[in-house]
């Protein structure tokens, strides 16, 4: 399909200041992405002003920029009220007229964006996904906007705070639904896991009569208050899809869909079980294609797909083996990575926590429980970074404690790290605990000198 700026105007109501049949295709707010042949969306935050920006999108190759000031530049302007409203309605007009056969969504507190990606491999290379953690009122629209000519796509919903999904199911027009998990994230903006689960449930209430909203059998949802068809993956014999899960020597996960386990590349039991909804989901959306793939099928191809970056990725530096879960942590994933690093072999293990955030008044007793999970396991070292992590650190008086998370206590700690050691990184992302691996990598370039 072929979008004008005419489309642009009509969808976001929006004032033209230029030629309106101007060809248009994707829409970007941040030029140091690919803008070119795209519609830039200048939005003004508390820190940043996209109209500040604008220039460089021109000279970045977009065609049309969307403000909400007074602005003359050498492409077509259109001025709206609000430019992040304004690309939300764009999306909405456009992803009305798009001629997908499977849109699929996922929502969870953990596993979303294992999930997805995997999802998204199986599916094949005409499947538009959600790219990184592009999964809000902006990263949604983007992702749609993207995708206009997609068979397939798979879109990552997440919230902070009550009442965010809802418009972004509706957006989305998902005919499968996947909730990876229900566990204590972002407690500030929800306030009880109760509210978290109602939020989630948001994205399988949208589903129409045809949809299938697929879950493990854990989350025990009553299917009669569901209009559409409701499928759940579990160990249990009350599973419709019975998996079984664990992992190897090495940490990585094992998958049985019924025909014996597969090693996956990816590590963790809890990952397991990620790719068995990634797999369910996919079969499903074949079948809707007029496709019949068995789970088997689906299953050996999913072994070969590797991990995401942040996300228990293992990488060998200099020597060192390294864990790179950094990319976020709630108390549940917390748990997941420890126990799976627990059963890892290695000359030394290390194991190194940053602060979960966004806890609100749980985050003093929820570090206190990670302390007592570790205080059960065996490390040969356990370092603690980040304020709320002092709280772990009481239960944890031979564990190193260091309350900054500055740069130079990433250098400091990657500095004790040997040869043969074994090391997992875990905190939320705002620690930034990735930066330990740069040391590592900057170290690893030194002596190559």
């Amino acid at each position: 399909m072929n979008w004008a700026l005419s489309d642009v105007v009509e969808a976001t109501r929006g004032t033209l200041s230029g030629d309106p049949s101007i060809m248009w295709s994707g829409a970007e707010i941040d030029t140091r992405r690919d803008v070119q042949n795209k519609v830039f969306f200048a939005l003004q935050g508390d820190r940043t002003d996209g109209h500040e920006f604008i220039e460089r999108a021109i000279e970045g190759g977009c065609v049309a920029v969307v403000v909400s000031k007074n602005v003359t530049a050498s492409v077509p302007v259109i001025q709206v009220d609000d430019p992040r409203k304004a690309l939300f309605a764009l999306a909405q007009f456009i992803r009305a007229k798009m001629n997908v056969q499977t849109a699929i969504a996922i929502t969870g507190s953990v596993g979303k964006t294992t999930t997805k990606d995997l999802l998204a491999s199986l599916l094949g290379s005409d499947a538009t996904v959600s790219p990184a953690s592009f999964n809000n009122d902006l990263g949604i629209p983007l992702t749609l906007l993207h995708g206009e000519r997609a068979k397939n796509i798979v879109i990552e919903v997440g919230a902070n705070a009550c009442g965010e999904i809802e418009p972004l199911a509706k957006l989305v027009g998902a005919d499968i639904a996947i909730i990876t998990a229900i566990q204590k994230a972002h407690l500030e903006g929800f306030g009880s896991i109760e509210a978290i689960f109602n939020e989630k449930m948001k994205l399988i209430e949208a589903l129409e009569s045809d949809g299938v909203a697929i879950v493990p059998l854990e989350l025990q949802i009553d299917s009669a208050s569901l209009a559409c068809s409701l499928v759940t993956v579990g160990e249990s014999n009350e599973a419709d899809v019975r998996v079984r899960t664990r992992c190897d020597a090495q940490g990585f996960a094992m998958l049985d869909v019924g025909a014996g386990f597969v090693t996956l590349r990816i590590l963790g039991k809890h990952n397991a079980v990620n790719a068995a909804l990634a797999v369910v989901a996919a079969q499903r959306a074949f079948q809707r294609q007029g496709k019949e793939i068995t789970l088997q099928a689906l299953l050996e191809k999913v072994s070969s797909i590797g991990g995401t970056a942040g996300r228990l990725m293992k990488t060998e530096i200099n020597g060192i083996t390294v864990i790179d879960d950094a990319y976020n942590a709630n108390p549940a994933s917390m748990k997941a990575a420890i126990e799976m690093f627990s059963h890892m072999s290695g000359a030394r293990k290390i194991l190194v926590l940053g602060d979960m955030l966004e806890l609100s008044d749980q985050s003093d007793i929820e570090h206190r429980r990670i302390g007592g999970s570790i205080a059960k396991l065996s490390f040969d070292q356990v370092i603690l970074v980040g304020k709320a992590m002092a709280s772990a650190a009481k239960i944890l008086p031979d564990a190193r404690y260091e309350e900054s998370h500055c740069d130079q206590t990433m250098l400091s700690i990657a500095n004790t790290f040997q040869r043969g050691d074994c090391v997992l990184l875990k905190g939320s992302r705002g620690m930034q605990l990735e930066r330990i691996i740069e040391c590592l990598q900057e170290g690893a370039k030194v002596s190559l000198q």
